[in-house]
């Protein structure tokens, strides 16, 4: 087997690239695709300009494909994509409307025979203004958690957010959120022996 680049950036065609590399050779991709209808990269053919969102699915499932090709049977593969408003039908929703092409597109994978096993929430604490006045600005993303396999690499550890007196405190501080107390200290309204 040829020695694999490390530590180097690949450029080009996602999915031409991905079709140079040996299968089983990636233990984990982290990606986030063009959206559908965002942004125009000016190159010919490529992710997101496509006609509707359906076609967007398609080709990206067809990057996927590729990626669980090279995947070592315990990789994962952390997604983020967004979501686009439909300007009329032929995009594939009504006019204004959310495509769902997140949600369109994890049917499919799922259907490829990905496991989904998170829909992280990927907040955004400082979001793109927005001049829309007929819905709440888009301030999260998913991420989403991929595997081919049931038994896969985690460490849980290396994300986990460590535990501290004051996180603990601030939780009663509403009803029913959590403490010894449920919040029950804070809210006299709520009997001592009161159960949810």
């Amino acid at each position: 087997m040829r020695t694999l680049p490390r530590n180097s950036i690949l450029s080009g065609d996602a999915l031409l690239r991905l079709q140079s590399l040996p299968g089983g050779s990636v233990d984990c991709v982290v990606t986030s695709p063009p959206y559908f209808a965002l942004r125009d990269y000016g190159v010919p053919g490529q992710l997101g300009a496509e006609a509707d969102v359906q076609a967007w699915v398609t080709n990206l499932r067809s990057v996927l494909r590729e990626i669980a090709r090279v995947l070592v049977p315990g990789g994962t593969v952390w997604l983020n994509v967004g979501d686009s408003f439909s300007r009329g039908n032929r995009w594939g929703a009504e006019a204004k409307s959310l495509l769902l092409g997140p949600e369109r597109l994890l049917v499919g994978l799922a259907d490829d025979g990905w496991i989904v096993r998170n829909k992280i929430v990927w907040a955004k604490t400082n979001p793109m203004p927005s001049s829309v006045r007929d819905r709440l600005a888009m301030s999260w993303e998913p991420v989403f958690l991929l595997t081919r396999s049931r038994a896969y690499l985690f460490d849980l550890d290396a994300v986990r957010v460590p535990h501290s007196a004051r996180a603990k405190g601030r939780a009663g501080r509403w009803p029913l959120g959590g403490g010894a107390t449920g919040g029950r200290d804070r809210w006299p309204g709520i009997r001592a022996g009161w159960r949810p």
